[in-house]
């Protein structure tokens, strides 16, 4: 009987033992959860604030307007516009933007940045100054993020 009862408790931790072991392998080949692909999160923020940083400090307005979905864009004309007086009129763009508080609600985000920018005018007029909090509104836009709003506009634009 003692023979049967040490087998019985040998065929119990073996069976335990292989449970265990599966269950821990299905926990660990289960792939980390991960956000939806094109989720807007503080990275994707960031991402597209360098990019505008990067096109007005290189003068280039078509990288800037590209970071734009225009089509969405209310008075989009009238803002190509803005940004093409702003682009002709300046000589040296240097701007600092810093990224303050977004929230996301569906396919919209909202970014709240703090700008500085210095911009120095073609004409010999003294350097333009503005600091100001700036209003992004952004939208997934064909499996990328552009910006569909910005407030006030009149930042980009020179006296």
């Amino acid at each position: 009987m003692v023979l049967k009862a040490a087998s019985v408790r040998s065929f119990v931790a073996i069976v335990l033992l292989a449970l265990l072991s599966a269950t821990l392998g299905v926990a660990q080949a289960a792939p980390p959860r991960q956000p939806p692909q094109n989720a807007f999160d503080a990275q994707t923020a960031s991402q597209l604030l360098r990019q505008l940083s990067e096109a007005l400090q290189g003068q280039s307005q078509k990288k800037f307007l590209a970071l734009f979905d225009l089509d969405r864009m209310k008075d989009s004309a009238l803002f190509r516009q803005q940004i093409a007086s702003f682009f002709s009129r300046t000589i040296s763009i240097r701007v600092h933007l810093n990224l303050g508080e977004t929230t996301v609600e569906g396919d919209r985000a909202t970014i709240a940045v703090d700008a500085q920018m210095e911009a120095e005018p073609g004409d010999g007029s003294p350097i333009v100054r503005r600091n100001d909090r700036l209003n992004f509104t952004a939208a997934n836009s064909g499996g990328t993020w552009k910006f569909v709003e910005l407030q006030p506009r009149s930042f980009f634009s020179l006296p």
